[in-house]
């Protein structure tokens, strides 16, 4: 499946699910300017909104048992990072449509389909995986409100400031209900509009390097079959193939700019929210001594699920930056040394190499805000640190 349908999948249910059409292509997806969609959307993340604000409230004001006031502080803080991060994709539509069509377009004569294949296979493998981590929490969420409803107290999963601890009136009841179902409608929008839509770009960003270079290969090769026959034709055919690549290659480079202007606020805030929230998370399995198995296996989804978002962020940002540098070399031995022709020195063969061979050994280094580097040893410095901070805590409580 080629980036097209991939994209145009992604437009379709993220149309589905609220966040509008993100489709460059007009009467594909569906009309987000109509007055009843309007409804639809605006009314969907006013709730989210609200129930936010809610989750809020209860963990500045509320009064509530520790297990639930450590709950209400837990989502407050993720969903108000959710929000911020739907947001940031929502208020950048416009770039989102130009960065589809360009995705599509850049390199699509060469894209091979065994390659395309692969990608789409790794896109929906992550995508699954993820998925099923983050509605593993949510639904070890529930089944611990219905183990403290068969308890003697009440159902909750969502943690806000109405109804309170008290209340078990059949108003408080449904209200808890009710945020249990949004609960689930939020991460479906989170996950199709932000997050997996977020990791598909920088997969399908990825290979966009391996294609260029799967491209330089193949036109290494087919210099060496014909060069034997007619040196003319070969340099020729090799200059104006490595001018191609030079301009597909700088289209590429331009795309990592938008990507983040796009998702760089995305990334940043994903990466604070892994850290800080999973510091708190674990020292209430290390520091509580009444944690059912069920509450136990809450936290440790939820601690999961934000580091392996965390992890395809920044190790697929990292393999972008190791793939782009495989380039230097396939463009290098493309055959130019062994030509028994040259062609007329504005297009010398030996000056087009040194610009491409100079152009891809530029450092490709994916950041968040410009500032942020998105890659394994990144990665590997949030775990630490979060080891660090929670390793400090746990002995200080202890």
């Amino acid at each position: 499946m080629k980036n097209y349908e991939i994209l145009k999948n992604y437009c379709k249910k993220m149309f589905l699910v609220g966040s509008g059409n993100f489709w460059y292509e007009s009467g594909i997806v569906g009309d987000d300017s109509s007055w009843y969609y309007k409804i639809y959307s605006r009314t969907l993340f006013s709730i989210y909104g609200f129930m936010t604000i809610l989750e809020i409230m209860a963990a500045i004001f509320g009064d509530f048992p520790g297990d639930e006031k450590r709950d209400s502080v837990t989502f407050a803080v993720s969903h108000t990072i959710v929000m911020l991060k739907i947001f940031s994709v929502v208020s950048n539509k416009g770039l989102v449509k130009t960065m589809n069509k360009n995705m599509v377009k850049i390199c699509e004569a060469y894209e091979e389909p065994t390659l395309m294949a692969a990608k789409y296979r790794i896109v929906r493998i992550n995508v699954l995986a993820y998925f099923s981590v983050v509605y593993g929490s949510a639904a070890c969420f529930v089944f611990e409100g219905i183990r403290k409803l068969n308890a003697g107290s009440h159902f909750v999963t969502v943690v806000t400031y109405y109804p309170s601890f008290e209340d078990d009136s059949i108003f408080g009841i449904i209200f808890r209900i009710f945020t249990t179902v949004i609960l689930f409608l939020m991460l479906m929008t989170m996950i199709v509009s932000v997050d997996s839509f977020t990791m598909a770009y920088l997969i399908m960003y990825k290979y966009k390097f391996i294609t260029l270079r799967h491209y330089f290969e193949g036109l290494t090769e087919e210099f060496y079959k014909m060069n034997s026959v007619n040196p003319r034709l070969a340099a020729d055919k090799l200059t104006n193939g490595l001018v191609e690549g030079i301009i597909m290659h700088k289209e590429i480079l331009r795309m990592a700019k938008d990507i983040d202007q796009a998702f760089g606020t995305v990334i940043a805030l994903q990466l604070l929210q892994s850290s800080g929230s999973a510091v708190s998370l674990l020292l209430q399995i290390a520091l509580s001594d009444q944690l059912t198995f069920v509450a136990s296996m809450k936290i440790i989804f939820f601690v999961v699920a934000l580091f392996f978002l965390l992890g395809l962020f920044l190790c697929n940002a990292g393999e972008i930056t190791y793939q782009a540098s495989l380039l230097s070399d396939a463009i290098f031995f493309c055959g130019w040394h062994v030509s028994k022709w040259q062609a007329p020195p504005q297009r010398s063969l030996r000056r087009l190499v040194l610009l491409a061979v100079t152009q891809s050994q530029r450092p490709l280094v994916m950041k968040a805000f410009k500032m942020i580097e998105l890659s394994y040893g990144t990665f590997l410095q949030v775990l630490r640190g979060t080891y660090s901070v929670f390793a400090l805590f746990y002995a200080q409580n202890k």
